[in-house]
């Protein structure tokens, strides 16, 4: 299922009409429209604030988190482990390295890289 079926079948199982989420997000009805009919792509700073408006995760919103949970957080020592499982290959452990530091980063920096990572291969996916 793709980002805009996600965010429809949520928002129509919470029952909220695309000008409650527009409300909620401060994002048009018809961006809205079209992101849950597949004709464009939110950011994921828009990404965010949908999932902070639904009760969800942007992992979830992306395809690859559990689903609806009461936060949109995701607990540091998950994003710690998807970012390394992301990071897999040799090149880009060197750049993680020189990061330095990486296990000193906060919560909100890693679950920020965490989203970042998801939403390019998100992007990679569907140019495929």
């Amino acid at each position: 299922m793709e980002i805009g079926k996600r965010i429809k079948s949520l928002r129509k199982e919470k029952k909220l009409s695309l000008k409650q989420l527009s409300e909620r997000t401060g994002i048009s009805i018809s961006f809205l429209s079209d992101i849950e009919n597949e004709r464009s792509t939110p950011s994921l700073e828009r990404t965010k604030d949908i999932a902070q408006a639904l009760n969800t995760t942007v992992s979830y919103l992306l395809g690859e988190g559990r689903g609806p949970e009461n936060s949109s957080k995701l607990p540091e020592q998950t994003a710690g482990e998807e970012i390394r499982y992301l990071l897999g290959k040799p090149e880009l452990k060197l750049v993680l390295e020189e990061l330095k530091h990486f296990e000193d980063w906060d919560e909100t920096d890693r679950a920020e890289l965490f989203y970042y990572l998801k939403a390019k291969r998100l992007i990679r996916t569907k140019k495929k």
